[in-house]
C-alpha cells in the first residue's frame, strides 16, 4: 500500500517494519514536510496518491469530514487509537500487520476514514 506518515508517526523503524511488510511507505521528513499543518499533510498524500497513517484521530476525522462535505477526494486515512497502555497498543509490527489485513480485503480506501485498531490480529490465548 502506498503511504504517507503524518508527523506523529514518522520513526524510522516504523518506517523499516512498514516497508519489510510490503508498503511503500513516505515520511515528512523525506519530503521537507516535517512540522507542517495537518491540511497540509492531507494535501501532499492526496496529490500523491497515498493513505495517510495518523495517530492524531480527532484532527485528522475533522479534517476528513470538512473534505467530504466540501467534495475533495483522498487517499484515505488510516487512523491509530493510541491508550497509552502498552498492554492494548498496537506495536509498530502490529500496526503494519494490521495495513496490510486492511489492504488484503480490498475494501476501498479512497475517501475513507478507517481505525486500524480494529485491524490488529486477534489474540490468541
Amino acid at each position: 500500500m502506498r503511504l504517507y506518515l503524518d508527523d506523529d508517526m514518522d520513526a524510522n523503524v516504523l518506517i523499516r517494519v512498514l516497508q519489510n511488510e510490503g508498503h511503500e511507505v513516505m515520511s515528512p521528513r523525506g519530503v521537507a514536510m516535517r512540522g507542517a499543518e495537518d491540511e497540509a499533510h492531507l494535501r501532499y498524500a492526496a496529490a500523491h496518491q497515498r493513505a495517510v497513517v495518523t495517530a492524531n484521530v480527532r484532527d485528522f476525522l475533522v479534517l476528513h469530514q470538512m473534505w467530504q462535505e466540501a467534495g475533495r477526494q483522498h487517499a484515505g486515512i488510516l487512523a491509530l487509537y493510541r491508550e497509552n497502555n502498552p498492554q492494548r497498543d498496537l506495536t509498530y509490527a502490529q500496526l503494519a500487520r494490521a495495513i496490510s489485513r486492511l489492504e488484503r480485503t480490498g475494501l476501498p480506501l479512497q475517501n475513507t476514514f478507517h481505525n486500524l485498531n480494529m485491524w490488529r490480529e486477534p489474540s490468541r490465548r
